[in-house]
């Protein structure tokens, strides 16, 4: 299994990456924690969710009232490219506006949201590939119960907060020192 159990899966290297950690006795949750959020940082038009971020809050600290924000809200996401993420992002949105918040409030509220809708869409996709790499044999059963365990934990220990940031800023590399293994003599395993 030297190519780990997602090798048939049409997953992005980093994903396949989390799946060789998933099941690696030597890889930490931290290190699992940091591979998977480097991979969803890498997956999705991070400079696209940016961009909205960014004009979103530039629409928010104008001066002028804004009659119709929901539709000055729905004008702004038509005008980017879509995309899954962009599309939750938009369903909070315009939900917190809805409830008649402020564009700011509604903005810090939906972001924290749409993190967590996309930690656990992203999290019931990988426990999808691993059923699939269970049937398809990449994976034997004690392999695919411990990856099914590590992959809850790894994403219950996600710092959405940390997510967030790196969406707002754009920041690509956000997760990748982190996600880089211990190498050094004095660099063992967190105890």
């Amino acid at each position: 299994m030297t190519d780990g159990p997602f090798r048939n899966a049409e997953l992005s290297s980093r994903w396949k990456q989390y799946g060789k950690d998933l099941v690696s006795d030597a890889t930490s949750l931290e290190e699992r924690t940091a591979q998977a959020c480097h991979s969803m940082i890498g997956t999705d038009d991070l400079p696209a969710i940016s961009t909205i971020l960014a004009d979103i809050k530039a629409h928010a600290q104008r001066p002028q009232m804004d009659l119709d924000a929901i539709s000055s809200m729905e004008a702004l996401f038509e005008s980017h490219p879509k995309s899954p993420l962009t599309d939750t992002l938009q369903k909070h949105l315009i939900a917190n506006l809805r409830d008649q918040m402020p564009l700011g409030t509604a903005l810090d509220q939906a972001l924290p949201s749409t993190v967590a809708d996309w930690i656990g869409i992203t999290k019931n996709r990988l426990d999808e590939e691993c059923i699939r790499a269970r049937d398809l044999g990449d994976m034997n059963e004690n392999d695919y119960r411990k990856g099914i365990e590590r992959n809850r934990e790894t994403f219950a220990n996600i710092n959405s907060d940390a997510l967030c940031d790196a969406l707002t800023t754009g920041d690509k590399r956000a997760f990748k020192q982190a996600q880089q293994k211990k190498t050094g003599v004095d660099e063992g395993p967190d105890e």
